[in-house]
């Protein structure tokens, strides 16, 4: 009997050392490797936790490749709060232009427009979701009619975004503000396929 608790008791310690052994590991990587800890909580499904994670090891190496992992997590899983606060940091970031033009370079085929302007669009959609005042919504009209470049009005740019939500709340005032902006682009300027989309997106602000 005495042995048996002696061999219950040596398995007991054993196992108490090994989650020890686990938990400190666990920190370890936590403190020291965020970057491989938001790979592996992403792959777990826990996509909050990668988020953080994310954001770690981009304060830590400045690397834009983390702070966008981190926004396209947050699109995915309609996390408003984090698209804004990590897409912001993403669209401020020096690499941003040069870091959506090799991410255009592979994109899928079937992909319609750019990462800039998808990025410019989640932001300014999540934006414009969570404003509770007028002014707040015509900033965020006025950020993504920043996004454009100059005579230019791509397929799914974020301009178009906002007034698609704007059209489907009927919200007049964010509407006639996006009226204002698109016609102060030159439309003579754009090519076809530009002035196309143009026409087909302003044709909702005639109804």
């Amino acid at each position: 009997m005495r042995i048996d608790k002696v061999i219950l008791r040596a398995a007991l310690t054993t196992l108490a050392s090994i989650a020890v052994l686990c938990a400190v590991m666990m920190l370890a990587l936590c403190l020291v490797f965020p970057s491989t800890m938001m790979q592996m909580t992403y792959e777990l499904g826990m996509n909050g936790a990668s988020i953080g994670f994310a954001q770690s090891a981009y304060d830590r190496s400045d690397n834009i490749h983390y702070i966008a992992f981190a926004t396209e997590v947050a699109i995915l899983d309609g996390d408003t709060d984090n698209i804004v606060a990590c897409g912001n940091r993403l669209l401020t970031d020096n690499e941003f232009e040069k870091y959506c033009e090799q991410r255009n370079v592979n994109k899928p085929e079937n992909a319609k427009g750019t990462y800039q302007q998808y990025f410019y669009g989640q932001v300014c959609l999540a934006e414009y979701g969570k404003a509770t005042s007028v002014g707040v919504k015509i900033n965020v009209v006025e950020k993504a009619y920043g996004s454009l470049g100059k005579n230019t009005f791509p397929e799914n740019n974020a301009l178009a975004a906002v007034l698609f939500a704007a059209y489907n709340r009927q919200d007049t005032q964010t509407l006639d503000k996006i009226k204002e902006k698109m016609n102060e682009i030159d439309k003579d300027a754009l090519s076809p396929a530009d002035g196309s989309y143009y026409d087909g997106v302003f044709a909702l602000l005639k109804e």
